[in-house]
């Protein structure tokens, strides 16, 4: 599974378009230059699926179970062009242009940004409008700006529900700041570390300043990954990482890691099967000499909970963590299941954090 990292040079400014593409309706047909971006759609629209023209392939190949419930929901989805593979890189504007969409949404992590100007130019010149969004560079910044704009772009009972989408995050987030502020605990070190244990993934990628790192120091954490880039992901040296020793380990994974000895979690997945499986990891990480994992301060979350709207779980499940005391009343399995409830059109069922058994 690709990390997708950006080029540092990316203003974080222009990850959320300022304004509007101009679109003589509202857009029926809409390219996703990253799949994931589906369940942003769904969060505001009551048929996601009828609105996708084409799409980057990323949620096809990494999140089997979510696109099996979304297809049982659209049929339509299973014959939607796909534009390119996984990465910013593998985009076809030639299958882009060919799915005549009303308008491009560009943003994500598994897609062209700001910065690929050369796709961007040759959508604009063949009349397609183009927008951006962000839930991986900045995503503390940009979740709420993001949202609005998709509903902006829908119009009508979409844009009241991704405002009220929008607020209820900025006010979560909000309510994770003030009190560690008020309060100033002590800020643990911690390491968040993508797909521990699965082969390919040697000691160790982590999240530099940007993407989840930042929802590691929003929660109150010190993430030892910032020390090295500001990028949502860096590989740091195992020595690096042994020598640090991390208070807290946090590790990510996703169904697409089932019989590769990851971690599995995430949409269609029991409590329990992730709690095994996060015991499993711990045993065959390559950081399993830490402290954190011998005294069990080790905790799992889902992996595309840094390219998603979602990203309001990850800081609560690690606030929990580090500061079990200040933030008793947080519940990321609530949080989940307000999202089910009030917002998602299609619910996802599954497990999106879990703690290592003591």
């Amino acid at each position: 599974m690709a990390l997708a990292t950006r080029p540092a040079h990316a203003e974080k400014a222009a990850l959320v378009s300022a304004s509007l593409p101009e679109l003589q309706s509202t857009p029926k047909k809409i390219l996703l230059g990253d799949g994931h971006l589906l369940l942003a759609l769904s969060l505001v629209h009551p048929s996601p699926g009828e609105l996708v023209c084409a799409w980057q392939g990323d949620l096809v190949r990494h999140s089997k179970e979510i696109f099996a419930t979304y297809q049982a929901a659209f049929p339509g989805l299973a014959t939607v062009p796909v534009v390119g593979q996984a990465s910013p890189q593998t985009f076809s504007v030639e299958a882009a242009l060919a799915s005549r969409p009303d308008v491009v949404l560009l943003g994500g992590c598994y897609g062209p940004g700001p910065e690929d100007e050369t796709v961007v130019k040759r959508l604009e010149a063949a009349g397609i409008p183009v927008a951006f969004v962000d839930f991986y560079e900045d995503p503390i910044a940009n979740t709420a700006p993001s949202m609005r704009l998709i509903g902006r772009l829908l119009g009508g009972a979409a844009e009241e529900k991704a405002e009220r989408f929008a607020r209820w995050h900025e006010t979560s987030i909000a309510t994770i700041r003030e009190r560690l502020a008020a309060e100033k605990p002590k800020r643990p070190t911690v390491m968040l570390q993508a797909n521990a244990g699965a082969p390919g993934w040697d000691c160790c990628w982590v999240p530099g300043a940007g993407g989840l790192g930042a929802f590691i120091e929003l929660a109150g954490g010190d993430n030892i990954g910032a020390l090295l880039s500001p990028l949502p992901w860096i590989q740091a040296r195992r020595e690096f990482v042994l020598t640090t020793d991390p208070e807290f380990v946090f590790v990510t994974g996703g169904g697409y890691l089932a019989g590769r000895g990851g971690l599995v979690i995430g949409p269609g997945v029991t409590t329990d099967a992730a709690a095994s499986s996060l015991q499993d990891v711990a045993m065959r990480a390559d950081t399993a000499p830490l402290t954190a994992f011998q005294e069990k301060r080790v905790s799992g979350i889902w992996h595309l909970l840094h390219a998603t709207p979602f990203n309001l779980l990850a800081a609560q499940s690690i606030a929990q963590r580090l500061h079990p005391q200040l933030f008793a009343d947080l519940d990321p399995a609530a949080t989940m299941a307000r999202i089910n409830r009030d917002f998602l059109a299609v619910p996802l069922e599954g497990t999106y954090s879990v703690d290592l058994p003591a």
